[in-house]
């Protein structure tokens, strides 16, 4: 037999008890397959033998024994089982027999149902199989204890399956796992999602992209064209938005004023100066996700490039504005130079060229953009293999958002302008932006209102302004602090009160 006896419904324990001496393999037929009926079954033994119960009463004894319960918590198990007046009624179905359909069933038991032919009662102790049916006053308490180390969904249900049964205990499980406060604030982080690439440009410095770093307790800030991947370099004196918009201003001149400009979120960027350059000089400005700077990956690619080029020509005790013109004149991506995609020329340097080499020649920008549309397909491809989308957030959903390695919990306030960016505000009032990798999604019910805030500062600059929504915090998260939830009403006029979920 492959199913442990006392898993097994009581009525086949005899069978199986006077089975166990012999070595078989029990199949099922259904009776459509049976051409001749069979005799037992037909005409069965209407006595009872001593020979026949041999062995049940010690599989019974030892069933009991081996429970994996103090004495102490089964007497305790015993008194509720009692005075639960639904457990009451299935320990009377079991002594007088189960009704042959379903629909004469008692109402307060029809959750047992399915399980009808696994039930037993022992001691007073009902159980299924081996396993104790614990009563509804001391489902809590158990919910308590099979959560005590924190373990995921799986592993606490597997344990509480192992010695424990009720109606609905696993959803009950999965509900305290996923609002469990301890295990949303340390939970890991999101897995990537599939990648979504910037769209090739149609021509050189048509899209452009920023970013300020720090090398040798100096600043610099690089601008690198999207097309042809050449990037300038500044060393800045402040980091203040005047002197990047200043440096700007001679980039544009010199190359042209691009259609969209790309830079993360800093302080330089997001101000209202920047957004009035941005204005007066005609082009589109986008900001990133904060703490997500592979959204800008071009920008902190050229900035690791212009760290390593200073780096070594230092090192090298070079120039190096000689190593950043070599860099221009080198193909990139066994194509074209950055120089040539750029300006249809190359650029004169220390090594030997010819005057033809140096003639200008109109590169072909259908076969560029071809080129750099199958290079982002083959990279898409690799990195998709990893990655999995996330579900979209709406407005007024309870989230965690994560913060130095934690989750704090949050609420959506509305989406941002960009792919998979959202504004959230905390608990304590603040709005932030954040990408969807940063965002969990929770089953937390939710109270509101709790105040406003301002959003203008976490806006992209091509957002339209958007009102203060009112926010809503996660029920747990007031419940820990004993702060009590605000009953609000909705414009209908009613009432909104969270919901009583799992309240044993």
């Amino acid at each position: 037999m492959k199913k442990p006896l006392a898993a097994a419904p009581p009525r086949l324990q005899r069978m199986i008890l006077q089975l166990q001496k012999y070595d078989i393999t029990i199949t099922h037929r259904p009776g459509k397959e049976i051409p001749v009926a069979d005799t037992l079954s037909r005409k069965s033994i209407e006595t009872e033998h001593d020979n026949l119960s041999e062995g049940m009463g010690m599989q019974v004894h030892l069933v009991y024994k081996s429970l994996p319960v103090s004495d102490t918590k089964l007497q305790q198990i015993r008194a509720e089982t009692e005075s639960d007046s639904q457990l009451v009624q299935l320990r009377q179905v079991i002594l007088d027999g189960w009704p042959g359909e379903r629909r004469k069933c008692p109402a307060d038991i029809s959750d047992f149902w399915n399980f009808r032919d696994e039930f037993s009662l022992t001691n007073r102790i009902i159980l299924k199989g081996e396993k104790i049916v614990i009563p509804t006053l001391l489902r809590k308490e158990m919910l308590t204890r099979i959560h005590v180390g924190h373990m995921g969904i799986e592993k606490s249900k597997q344990r509480a399956r192992d010695v424990l049964f009720w109606p609905g205990m696993c959803k009950q499980i999965e509900h305290m796992v996923e609002t469990c406060d301890t295990c949303l604030e340390q939970r890991r982080s999101n897995t990537k999602e599939p990648m979504i690439p910037h769209e090739i440009p149609t021509r050189p410095w048509q899209v452009v992209a920023s970013d300020l770093f720090t090398w040798n307790h100096e600043e610099y800030m690089v601008t690198v064209d999207y097309y042809s991947r050449f990037f300038e370099l500044d060393k800045l004196s402040t980091t203040t938005a005047a002197t990047v918009i200043s440096k700007l201003k001679v980039i544009f001149a010199r190359h042209g004023i691009p259609e969209k400009f790309v830079s993360d979120n800093g302080p330089q960027y997001r101000g209202k100066e920047f957004e009035d350059f941005a204005k007066t000089w005609g082009f589109a400005h986008t900001t990133t996700s904060p703490h997500y700077p592979q959204s800008n990956g071009l920008a902190e690619k050229t900035v690791q490039i212009a760290k390593s080029i200073l780096t070594k020509a230092k090192m090298d005790r070079k120039d190096p504005y000689l190593s950043l013109l070599e860099y221009r004149n080198t193909p990139v991506d066994n194509f074209k130079s950055p120089a040539q995609l750029l300006m249809s020329r190359r650029l004169r340097s220390i090594l030997p060229t010819t005057n033809k080499q140096l003639l200008s020649k109109i590169l072909s920008f259908t076969e560029a953009r071809s080129k750099r549309v199958k290079q982002q397909q083959r990279q898409k491809k690799y990195y998709d293999r990893s990655a999995h989308p996330l579900s979209q957030l709406r407005t007024g959903q309870p989230v965690r958002i994560q913060e130095h390695g934690l989750w704090k919990p949050a609420v959506v306030v509305h989406p941002a302008n960009t792919d998979r960016s959202y504004h959230v505000r905390t608990s304590d009032g603040q709005v932030y932006r954040r990408n969807r990798r940063h965002l969990l999604s929770t089953k937390e019910e939710t109270v509101g209102p709790c105040g406003t805030a301002n959003i203008d500062e976490e806006q992209n600059s091509n957002a339209s302004p958007m009102l203060p929504v009112h926010a809503e915090v996660p029920v747990q998260y007031l419940k820990d602090r004993e702060i009590q939830p605000i009953q609000y009403h909705t414009r209908s006029g009613r009432a909104v009160r969270p919901r009583e979920i799992l309240d044993l």
